[in-house]
């Protein structure tokens, strides 16, 4: 009879924690940081958000956006605009746009795997890659994945190339996640000039499985006075925040 107890007992904890587990991964709750969790909670985080978090394969990546715009969000003005250089699917460009739906998106990719010269000198993982990479995307694709939003805009070819077609203003946030070292230095080399005091640039894939664009980075950085910071989230990104003075 007591054995009988006690095994209902402990059958009835594990459920409870099951749908406390489950609730709190729906939720967007589980195992995240207080500030998530706090606005999870006070309904200030929407669905899509919310949705974006559960499905999005790196949760301190996906946290490191959401702490740096929002904190962006109220702290620069809308006439600074977000930007990603390396948008494949879109899915990280959904996440900014739910954050900071109010702020012009622009968005630059290829849309049809690395160009050919790019891949010439890479070496580690990147060496692995062919022009093929990453071009199961389109650009129509990210479009409707945004919603066709009218403050998104998207830029289609070789970043370098582009970039007389780019329209001239300051940035408050940037997403670099190109894998390789020439695309990731162009970027750098355009962007932090026009971003805002207090603005943003975070690097993706700063490990050594992609040692070239480690090595372009690196260079980049003894030519500015800020010191980066780096993030553990799976690939390890690299985030470099402008001097205010």
């Amino acid at each position: 009879m007591l054995f009988n107890i006690v095994y209902y007992l402990l059958f009835a904890l594990a459920v409870v924690a099951s749908v406390w587990y489950l609730y709190s991964w729906f939720s967007g709750t589980d195992r995240v940081n207080t500030q998530w969790k706090e606005a999870v909670k006070s309904g200030e985080v929407s669905s899509r958000l919310r949705k974006a978090y559960r499905s999005y394969p790196d949760k301190q990546r996906f946290l490191l956006f959401w702490l740096q715009l929002t904190s962006l969000r109220d702290q620069l003005p809308l006439t600074a605009v977000m930007a990603e250089l390396g948008v494949y699917k879109g899915e990280t460009a959904s996440i900014m746009q739910s954050i900071d739906p109010e702020r012009e998106l622009f968005l630059f990719d290829t849309f049809e795997g690395f160009i050919p010269n790019d891949l010439q000198q890479e070496s580690g993982e990147a060496s692995e890659y062919s022009s093929a990479s990453f071009a199961d995307t389109s650009a129509e694709r990210v479009k409707e994945l945004l919603n066709h939003a009218p403050n998104m805009h998207v830029f289609k070819g070789d970043f370098k190339t582009l970039i007389p077609e780019i329209p001239e203003r300051e940035y408050a946030f940037v997403s670099i996640d190109v894998d390789l070292a020439e695309p990731t230095l162009a970027g750098l080399n355009y962007f932090y000039p026009r971003l805002c005091p207090g603005g943003v640039i975070v690097v993706h894939d700063y490990n050594q499985r992609w040692n070239g664009l480690m090595n372009a980075v690196e260079s980049f950085l003894k030519t500015i006075p800020e010191q980066a910071v780096l993030i553990p989230d799976t690939n390890s990104s690299l985030v470099i925040i402008k001097n205010r003075s």
